[in-house]
């Protein structure tokens, strides 16, 4: 009987894990920021493949962030290169904290984790691989306190 329960319990439980998965997110990676500290000149490079050009997507951009960072917003900007090395670039502004200085996002302690609506409706024209690119755009030579940014692309 012991044995039935097992086997049960493990056939049941990965069956759980794979259907609770967010079966609309196609791309999603994030990448550590060396030391807590983002040089002006590094660029953080993200790069997916996209097949199918007939659906709309949301674009995201991940932040996590540690209460040590100085200020209440962040910029940053955003390239994004097509299959056909067309660049469209635009500049974001990302609140991290409100105006009383209370950090917004998720997290306990130290750090904060936020997640900003970058595009919505999003049609990509071409399949083909495409390059995400960002950049700190806050005017400081090294901006102390991001932890890792990120890039989410959701079918809608």
């Amino acid at each position: 009987m012991k044995y039935l329960v097992k086997v049960i319990l493990f056939a049941i439980v990965p069956l759980c894990f794979f259907a609770s998965c967010d079966t609309h997110v196609l791309f999603e990676k994030n990448k550590k920021i060396d030391g807590e500290k983002w040089h002006m000149d590094s660029v953080v490079v993200f790069q997916t493949e996209i097949n199918d050009t007939t659906e709309l997507y949301n674009i995201y951009l991940n932040i996590r962030h540690s209460t040590s960072y100085e200020y209440r917003n962040f910029y940053l900007f955003f390239e994004t290169v097509m299959p056909d090395g067309i660049v469209v670039r635009d500049t974001l502004e990302c609140f991290l904290a409100d105006k009383s200085g209370k950090w917004q996002g998720n997290g306990f302690g130290r750090v904060k984790s936020n997640r900003f609506h970058f595009r919505e409706n999003v049609w990509f024209p071409r399949k083909g691989t495409y390059k995400f690119r960002l950049e700190q755009a806050m005017r400081e030579e090294v901006l102390n306190g991001i932890i890792d940014v990120g890039v989410r692309i959701e079918k809608k």
